[in-house]
């Protein structure tokens, strides 16, 4: 499958979020307070974070597999398959081993797909892709430089949306001097502080920097 194809999808999969979160704020008034969420906004919130945090990982599993294997990018160069690499189990086992960095990484196979890492980290993926050596490294590397912020920014938020107390809260306000803020008492209502270069809500923002990102890493 062509890298182009799995870009083609993560961003028709982003419109339709992009299109429901643009529903919702032109059926409301500003943001300005928790108090301007009902507890029905944050649970449809939680549900597009995580969906949108699971495309992310979906694109960087299909890219990295499909760049081990060997396919074309979206320019239609081919992108030469890894020499040991020839299935996506075997690649599979590979960034497992690599990520905790047991030597030699490409040695067998695994098809348990909770062994696998969390694909959309962005330091994760650095590791793995420095690691594993794939013929487009340099370039995926680029691409998930790029994405680094906006990445571990929505993966925070979405940590303590499923995960919440005190401290996985505080790591989420811990973001707040970035954007045009207010105080929030769930993780989801960090979704709607403002991007002060671009405008944007934090959650469009960082949609368009990873689709971005996405499509730097297969171009």
């Amino acid at each position: 499958m062509s890298l182009y194809v799995d870009w083609l999808r993560l961003s028709d999969e982003f419109d339709e979020h992009v299109s429901q979160l643009t529903n919702f704020v032109a059926n409301r008034s500003v943001f300005s307070s928790a108090a301007s969420f009902t507890i029905a906004d944050e649970c449809l919130l939680e549900g597009h974070l995580s969906r949108v945090w699971q495309i992310w990982c979906n694109f960087w599993r299909s890219c990295i597999c499909h760049s081990c294997t060997g396919t074309t990018d979206g320019n239609a160069v081919a992108v030469v398959a890894h020499h040991v690499g020839a299935t996506e189990v075997e690649v599979s086992s590979a960034v497992i081993r690599a990520k905790k960095n047991t030597v030699p990484y490409w040695q067998s196979s695994n098809s348990v797909l909770r062994f696998e890492p969390t694909w959309g980290d962005a330091d994760v993926l650095a590791t793995v892709i420095s690691r594993i050596v794939p013929s487009n490294h340099l370039q995926l590397l680029a691409a998930v430089s790029s994405a680094h912020s906006s990445a571990k920014t929505l993966q925070t938020i979405r940590n303590c949306a499923a995960h919440t107390n005190p401290q996985t809260l505080s790591d989420v306000k811990a973001f707040s001097t970035a954007y045009a803020s207010f105080p929030i008492s769930q993780a989801v209502h960090a979704l709607f502080w403002v991007e002060p270069s671009t405008n944007d809500f934090l959650i469009i923002h960082a949609i368009e920097n990873l689709r971005d990102s996405a499509l730097a890493a297969i171009s």
